[in-house]
C-alpha cells in the first residue's frame, strides 16, 4: 500500500521517497490466506512453487528469470514467490514489485521487461513479507546477503564474520519448509558453510517439528552482474552447483536446467558443496589480486611517464593468457570483491581449524581498499597541497558504470579522505537520487550544478555523461580547475585542451601526462 505524506510511523521509505505501510502481524495473516489461494490457483494450472528469500540486487533478478522460465508449450514452469522481510529498510522493495515495478535500477530492459510481464500479464510473480511462503515452495533460493565486519584486516584473527541474519533467514525456512523442498543456497558464503552452518541449521528446525527425513540442500553460487546483461548473467551463464547428497544434487540440476540454457552454458558439477563455496571466493579473490596488481604498476608507470593504458591494450593481444589483464581505476567496490577473500580466510581458520593463511589474497584485498587514496594524492599535488576549503566534486558514487549501486563503493573512502583534509566536497551520480549507507550526503541530480564554481573534479566512475563532457562544456564561463580522471574518461586531446585553459589534469595511470606541466602555459 502506498502511503500519503501525511501518514506516520509504521512505513518504509523507497530511495525516490514513495512510503509503503509495513504490515502487522494482521495483515500478515491475511496476506498468507491470499497467498496459499494463489498457490493452489497456480498448481492447478500444473506450476510448481519457488519462493526466492531476499530481494536485493541478486534475488529480485533470479525472481524474474525463474518467472520467465517457459515449458516447450510456452506456459510459465514456475509460480514465484519473491520473499523479504516487514522490516521499515527493505519492505519497500516488496512495495514496489506490488506495484509492477523493480525495485532495483538497471541499464538493462530486460530486467523490468520480465518483471512487468511476470507481475502484471502472466501473474506467476508475487512478492511477500510472510514466511508462510516457504511451507508452499517446492524449492527454496537462498539470495540472503552475508557480510564482514572487518574488511581491510590483514591476518585471521582480524576477520569477523556476520552470521546472525544469515542463519536467522535459515532458521525461518527450516520452521516451515515441507519435508521434500529443495533448499538451494546462491549467497556467497564460507567454504563449509552449507554443510557446517546450514545443514545443522535445518535439520535442528526440521526435527522441532517432527521431521526427520534428509535434507535436500544444495549450493550454486551466482555470477549475476548488475549492468546491461543484468538477466542474460543469470540465464545465459555457466553455473557451478554441488548438493550435500546424490538426491539433492540431482534436484539442484534439474532446477537450474529449468531457467538456464544449459544447451549453450552447461552446469558444471563439482564434488561437493565446499569445493563450490571455495570456487566462488577464489574466482572473486583472483580477480580482486589482478586489479591490486595493476595498482602497484599503476604508481610506477605514472612516476616514469609512462601511458598504462597503452600498455595494458598491447600485452592484451595475447589471447588467453594476459587478455584477462585488468586497467588502472579507483578502487573495488560492490558486493563480492571488497569481502570474499576474508570469507576463505575466515573458514580456513574457524571452520576447518587450518594453519593455512592467504597471505597475498589479503594484501591485495588491503590494497584494493585504500586505491582510492591515490586519487585524492593527485588532486592534492595539483592543489599545491591544500585541500582545506576547496570545493571538490566527485564524478560517481555508484561502484559500477551504468548502475545505481553503490554497495561497498570506493567513492566512499575518496569522500572521506576529502572531508578529512577539509575539504567542501559536491556529489553527483545520474542514477542516484540518495546514498543508501551514506543518507547525510545530498547527490546533485544537476551536473552543472555540481560542476559550479569547484576548485576540482574527480572523475569517479565511467558514467556515460562523464564519458560526453568535453573540453569546451567544462571551461564553460571561464572555470579553471585541477581534474583527477580516475576511470581512463579524459582521452589525451581533451586534456591537453584542458590545460591549454589553464587547467591543471593527472590520471590514474597516464603517467605521460606527467611530462606536461600542470601549471598554465605562459
Amino acid at each position: 500500500m502506498v502511503l500519503s505524506a501525511a501518514e506516520p510511523a509504521g512505513y518504509a521509505v523507497a530511495p525516490d521517497g514513495t512510503k509503503y505501510r509495513v504490515p502487522d502481524q494482521v495483515a500478515l495473516r491475511r496476506e498468507r490466506l491470499h497467498l496459499e489461494a494463489a498457490v493452489a490457483a497456480q498448481r492447478a494450472r500444473g506450476r510448481s512453487v519457488v519462493a526466492v528469500q531476499g530481494l536485493g540486487f541478486v534475488g529480485v533478478a533470479v525472481a524474474a528469470a525463474l518467472a520467465a522460465a517457459r515449458r516447450p508449450n510456452g506456459d510459465a514452469c514456475w509460480f514465484v514467490i519473491g520473499v523479504d522481510l516487514p522490516r521499515t529498510d527493505s519492505f519497500w522493495k516488496i512495495g514496489k514489485l506490488g506495484q509492477g515495478l523493480s525495485p532495483v535500477a538497471s541499464p538493462d530492459p530486460e530486467l523490468d521487461r520480465l518483471l512487468q510481464d511476470a507481475l502484471c500479464v502472466t501473474g506467476n510473480l508475487h512478492a511477500t513479507a510472510t514466511e508462510a511462503a516457504y511451507a508452499l515452495a517446492d524449492v527454496i533460493v537462498v539470495d540472503m546477503p552475508l557480510d564482514v565486519h572487518d574488511r581491510v584486516g590483514s591476518g585471521p584473527g582480524q576477520v569477523r564474520i556476520h552470521l546472525s541474519a544469515f542463519e536467522s533467514a535459515i532458521r525461518s525456512i527450516g520452521r516451515h519448509m515441507r519435508a521434500d523442498t529443495l533448499v538451494l543456497i546462491e549467497t556467497t558464503v564460507p567454504i563449509g558453510a552449507t554443510e557446517k552452518i546450514v545443514l545443522p541449521i535445518l535439520e535442528q528446525e526440521r526435527a522441532a517439528r517432527g521431521l526427520r527425513a534428509p535434507v535436500r540442500l544444495a549450493y550454486a553460487y551466482e555470477r549475476v552482474t548488475p549492468g546491461p546483461r543484468y538477466v542474460d548473467s543469470i540465464r545465459r551463464f555457466w553455473r557451478v552447483f554441488a548438493g550435500v547428497d546424490a538426491e539433492s544434487t540431482a534436484a539442484a540440476r534439474a532446477f537450474l536446467s529449468s531457467f538456464i540454457e544449459t544447451d549453450r552454458f552447461p552446469l558444471q558439477e563439482v564434488q561437493s558443496p565446499r569445493a563450490a563455496e571455495l570456487g566462488k571466493l577464489l574466482e572473486n579473490s583472483y580477480r580482486a589480486a589482478n586489479i591490486a596488481f595493476i595498482q602497484e604498476w599503476t604508481l610506477l608507470a605514472e612516476r616514469l611517464g609512462v601511458n598504462l593504458f597503452e600498455v595494458i591494450d598491447a600485452i592484451r593481444v595475447r589471447a588467453g593468457t594476459h587478455d584477462n589483464i585488468r586497467q588502472p581505476g579507483l578502487g573495488v567496490g560492490g558486493y563480492c570483491l571488497p569481502k570474499d577473500s576474508l570469507l576463505a580466510q575466515w573458514s580456513a581458520t574457524e571452520l576447518f581449524g587450518t594453519d593455512v593463511t592467504l597471505d597475498v589474497t589479503l594484501r591485495a584485498l588491503k590494497i584494493n581498499h585504500f586505491m582510492p587514496e591515490h586519487a585524492v594524492n593527485l588532486l592534492r599535488e595539483m592543489l599545491d597541497g591544500k585541500l582545506a576549503g576547496r570545493r571538490i566534486a566527485i564524478c560517481g558514487v555508484s561502484y559500477v558504470p551504468e548502475v545505481g549501486d553503490t554497495r561497498n563503493t570506493p567513492t566512499e573512502l575518496l569522500l572521506d579522505r576529502l572531508l578529512e583534509d577539509g575539504a567542501e566536497v559536491v556529489l553527483h551520480d545520474p542514477y542516484l537520487p540518495s546514498w543508501p549507507e551514506r543518507p547525510e550526503q545530498r547527490i546533485e541530480s544537476d551536473l552543472a550544478a555540481a560542476l559550479h564554481g569547484v576548485d576540482g573534479i574527480v572523475l569517479a566512475v565511467a558514467h556515460r555523461p562523464y564519458r560526453a563532457l568535453g573540453a569546451a562544456s567544462l571551461v564553460a564561463g571561464g572555470r579553471r580547475a585541477a581534474l583527477v580522471d580516475a576511470q581512463n574518461i579524459v582521452d589525451d586531446g581533451t586534456a591537453e585542451a584542458l590545460r591549454v585553459a589553464g587547467w591543471r589534469v593527472a590520471g590514474v595511470g597516464k603517467g605521460h601526462w606527467r611530462t606536461k606541466e600542470y601549471q598554465c602555459p605562459a
